[in-house]
């Protein structure tokens, strides 16, 4: 595919299920590769060395105006004979850099590579220069996070990091992937973890000896994820609704995610009142930022409790199945914690179901007076 590449042409090309190619009519050599699907529009010139012909990456766009690639073009046919590589990616460290640029707008569980990055794999192989890097580093990194956490963290490690690799050979930027091959070796297994009534009431009393109680009854009490209401802004909330933005929900992709209304029911209402508005965010100590969970605030929450073996995941699990219990439909619970509904008849209605998720919430409240 040949054209006259200028910036309007090229900001309406559309990404399709397989990359493809448009070369420059006005400099030689240049091409643009559109990433498949939701990837990104990298420049690129073929050089030759001698008699052997070789691509080089140039840049992305926008970032890289057409001006400048075709300057870019000029320069790297003029320097052909001598290695060319692009200057700011030298070590994984810069790969990842380059990677996180392209990849977390369009990432719904970018949160979780970043954490693995920067607590695991930064340190471990971010220094090592590209043209060092081999699958025994990812081995070695496998196995100190397993010694350091668990065989499973060791493995979502790898999960996470590994990808890049590939990405980086599909975008020119390697020329193989150097983790080909590298396994995760353990995998998680879905939980099944359900509070009894009992162990619900328990750590619902707990909370109320918590710092951090009011996030809990919240969590408790409207079924909702925990990181959501951990990052909860008073802005978010208008009347008796709280609406969790579409940038924060939880999709399978990040185009199709919508903005989730939580109605307010009484019990929720009466949690707000007692947060103190000291800044943005709704919960934790200052309201400056938004409130980090994580195993050791649920511990501390468990051992008031004496409730073991349990996850703040749980409670969504939980109140999920006391509303299934209370005769709500699944397809309301379903309403209430925001998951897609993939079915065709959804393509036509358009009902937020705002009155019926406040019934379910108002159940919810009243089996745990």
């Amino acid at each position: 595919m040949q054209a006259k590449l200028t910036e309007t042409y090229i900001t309406n090309l559309k990404h399709k299920s397989e990359r493809y190619d448009v070369r420059d009519t006005i400099e030689r050599g240049l091409v643009l590769r559109v990433g498949k699907k939701f990837g990104s529009k990298q420049w690129h010139t073929f050089v030759y060395r001698g008699a052997k012909r070789r691509m080089v990456r140039l840049g992305l766009f926008p970032q890289m105006t057409v001006r400048d690639a075709r300057m870019a073009a000029i320069q790297a046919k003029a320097n052909s004979n001598a290695p060319w590589t692009p200057e700011h990616i030298k070590t994984v460290a810069d790969l990842f850099a380059e990677y996180k640029t392209a990849r977390e707008p369009k990432m719904r569980s970018w949160c979780d590579v970043q954490s693995a990055w920067d607590v695991w794999a930064e340190e471990f192989v971010g220094h090592l220069k590209l043209t060092d890097i081999s699958i025994h580093h990812g081995r070695e990194l496998r196995s100190h996070v397993s010694k350091k956490s668990s065989e499973l963290r060791g493995s979502a490690v790898i999960r996470y990091i590994r990808p890049m690799f590939g990405w980086a050979v599909d975008e020119s930027l390697i020329d193989k992937n150097p983790w080909m091959g590298l396994k995760a070796t353990a995998i998680a297994t879905p939980r099944d973890r359900v509070l009894s009534h009992g162990e619900w009431q328990k750590v619902w009393d707990a909370t109320f000896q918590d710092t951090l109680g009011g996030y809990f009854r919240f969590l408790m009490l409207s079924a909702q994820r925990k990181d959501n209401v951990a990052s909860m802004k008073w802005e978010e909330i208008e009347g008796d609704v709280w609406t969790i933005p579409a940038e924060k929900f939880k999709a399978t992709k990040k185009e199709r995610a919508k903005a989730h209304e939580v109605p307010l029911t009484a019990a929720l209402m009466e949690i707000l009142e007692k947060q103190p508005k000291r800044g943005p965010f709704v919960f934790g100590p200052t309201g400056l930022k938004q409130l980090r969970m994580g195993s050791r605030e649920k511990d501390r929450l468990a051992k008031t409790a004496e409730v073991d073996d349990w996850r703040i995941h749980d409670l969504r699990r939980t109140a999920a199945t006391r509303l299934t219990e209370n005769k709500v439909p699944r397809f309301i619970v379903e309403r209430v914690l925001g998951h897609a509904d993939r079915s065709v008849t959804a393509v036509y209605d358009r009902a937020n179901y705002r009155e019926e998720k406040r019934q379910a919430l108002d159940v919810l409240s009243k089996s745990y007076d």
